[in-house]
This record gives C-alpha cells, sequence and structure tokens, in this order.
C-alpha cells in the first residue's frame, strides 16, 4: 500500500493539469478578444476614412454643380441681353424653371454615346439640378424709400397702399421708415454720435431689426425686395398687388385685366396699363436688370440650395451676391411664376 503522501501526489497532477488547461483557454479568449478588438478598431477607422473622404468628394462635387447652375444662369441672361429685346417677361427663355433635371440626360445629350456605351455610362452621376430664375423687379424694392437722407413720399405711398392691401399695421410701416432712415445716416456718417441704430438689411430677414414681426416679413416676402440701387416696378412681372401699390388709383379689377392681358401676351408699353393717373416714369418699366436665383442640385441623398442675385447691364451679368437656403426633402421648393 502507498504511503499517504504518495497518493497525495498522484492525486494532486491531474488537478493541475486541468488549472494548466483552464488557464491556456482562458489566455487563448483573452488573446481572441484582443485581437477581436484590434480588427474591430482597425475596421472602424478605416471606415471613418472612407466616409470622411466620400462627404468630401460629395460636397465638391455638389458645389461644382452649383457652380455650373449659376453659370448657366448667366449664360441664359446673357443670350437674352445679346437679343436686345427690352422687355422682359415670364414667357422668355431664362423664366423657364428646371425642376429636378437628371444631369445624366442633360450631360450626355443626343451625341454622347448611346445607352450603354462608356461614354455614357461615365455620365453615370446621379445628380439632379432644379433652378429658377425670376425677375427681381417684380417686387417693391425697399432702398427705393431712401432718397438721400430722406424718404421719397412717392414711394412710400406705394408702400402705405400695399400695407393696406395686405392687411399689415400701419404702425410697422412708421417703425420700419423711421429705422430705415436712421439706419441709412448711421451708414452715411458712421463717426456721428446718433444714439443706438440698427444696421441697414441686406435680406428680408433682417427687416425684423427695423421693427417689422416675423409674419409681417414672411408676407411682404412675395411683394418686397432688397435690391443694391434704386429700381423700377417691371409691369410684365409685378404680382396684384404690387400693380396697385405702384400705379395709383388702379383698382383690382384692372390689376386683374393686366395679368389677364400678359397671360395672351406680354405689355409692349406702359399705356397698355390703360388706367388713368399713371406712375412717373422711374417707377414703372417694361424690363428689367435684377433677378433672384435659386438653385437646388441633389446627389444621392443629399441635397443643397442656393440664393443668389444677378446684374445684368446689356451683355453684361454680374453675381452681386450668393447665399445658402433651404433645402427641400424630395422637390425643389422654388418660386411660382408671376
Amino acid at each position: 500500500m502507498k504511503p499517504a503522501c504518495a497518493r497525495r501526489s498522484w492525486l494532486a497532477k491531474p488537478l493541475r493539469r486541468r488549472q494548466a488547461a483552464g488557464a491556456a483557454l482562458l489566455a487563448a479568449l483573452l488573446t481572441v478578444a484582443l485581437v477581436a478588438t484590434f480588427a474591430a478598431q482597425a475596421y472602424w477607422q478605416q471606415w471613418r476614412s472612407v466616409e470622411i473622404e466620400s462627404a468630401d468628394r460629395r460636397r465638391l462635387q455638389l458645389e461644382w454643380l452649383q457652380l455650373a447652375a449659376l453659370d448657366w444662369s448667366r449664360a441664359l441672361l446673357r443670350a437674352d441681353g445679346l437679343r436686345g429685346n427690352p422687355i422682359d417677361h415670364a414667357d422668355e427663355p431664362w423664366a423657364q424653371p428646371a425642376r429636378d433635371l437628371a444631369l445624366d440626360d442633360f450631360l450626355a445629350g443626343s451625341g454622347s454615346g448611346a445607352p450603354g456605351s462608356p461614354a455614357r455610362e461615365a455620365l453615370q452621376t446621379g445628380a439632379v439640378l432644379s433652378l429658377q430664375l425670376s425677375d427681381a423687379q417684380g417686387k417693391l424694392n425697399l432702398l427705393n424709400l431712401l432718397e438721400g437722407q430722406s424718404i421719397s413720399p412717392v414711394w412710400l405711398r406705394a408702400f402705405e397702399k400695399l400695407f393696406t392691401l395686405l392687411q399689415l399695421p400701419p404702425a410697422q410701416l412708421a417703425s420700419l421708415v423711421q429705422n430705415l432712415r436712421a439706419a441709412s445716416a448711421r451708414l452715411e456718417a458712421p463717426g456721428a454720435d446718433r444714439g443706438p441704430a440698427p444696421l441697414l438689411p441686406q435680406q428680408m430677414a433682417q427687416l425684423v431689426w427695423l421693427g417689422l414681426e416675423p409674419a409681417t416679413v414672411a408676407l411682404l416676402a412675395s411683394h418686397v425686395t432688397i435690391l443694391p440701387a434704386r429700381s423700377s416696378v417691371n409691369l410684365n412681372s409685378a404680382s396684384v398687388q404690387v400693380l396697385q401699390a405702384v400705379w395709383p388709383g388702379l383698382t383690382r379689377t384692372e390689376a386683374d385685366r393686366v395679368l389677364a392681358l400678359r397671360q395672351f401676351r406680354p405689355l409692349q408699353a406702359i399705356s397698355e396699363v390703360g388706367a388713368s393717373a399713371a406712375p412717373g416714369e422711374a417707377q414703372v418699366s417694361l424690363g428689367s436688370r435684377f433677378f433672384e436665383l435659386h438653385t437646388e442640385v441633389g446627389l444621392g441623398p443629399v441635397r443643397t440650395a442656393r440664393n443668389a442675385l444677378l446684374q445684368r447691364d446689356g451683355a453684361d451679368v454680374r453675381i452681386l451676391w450668393v447665399r445658402p437656403a433651404l433645402a427641400s426633402g424630395t422637390s425643389p421648393a422654388l418660386p411660382a411664376r408671376p
């Protein structure tokens, strides 16, 4: 019979083997977990780099498309200026909207190869473009109110009539005029001590600086604009309310008649309005120098929008400003034709 110490040593060997096997298994599991963690981290870093690169590439492509839309709009206005027609209206080529135009078809055209050809497949971008050029002089220009350091009584009457037609509070117009004059005086003499005065607004949303309520600004957006120079109202693109505001004594029936006449043929002479008490030559016209542009480009799920103001003098078309705008979810929120 074996001694007790020998029996204990014999029984301890399987236990040590099991402990060693468990430790090896635990080490293997820890190694696998560590390798999986490193692999996941590496994969995430690689995925992040690819996503950042794709986003940068998409942003750059959208920027190019926005510039292309801007150049296209300038070309349309320049071609119209080269024709020398002094009358601008909503039936001209530059005023026709492009809504969700697929750039694959637009760029390929009829001469870039048949469907399935390498030339055609190289143009499969999946991008869409929407743009709308509109006549900015179909609205009342806010800066027409300024006549040096004073307020123009002629244009003040036009704005008073517009506020009446839109049922807006006259007190807000009074605040607008007062603050506009103060902002103009501050701009003319920046070093003078004139007390607190608002900045001169550059876009419609900033009219709240001059005392208008946001709801009032929203209602005025379709009838009022801010242009960098005094401008007349184009009778071929003005709304009914603007026509009544700028033309003294023009009734709603007569304004509706002008719009109905424009549906068949744009006005060729100011006298075709047919109403008495015609405004001055500087107030109304049939041509325009300033045009508003709204563009939206989409590339996959990403969609961007911009607004711009263009000035045309003959065949020279300049970009006055370009600003980001809100993009619609599925279809572009383009301005309605007058």
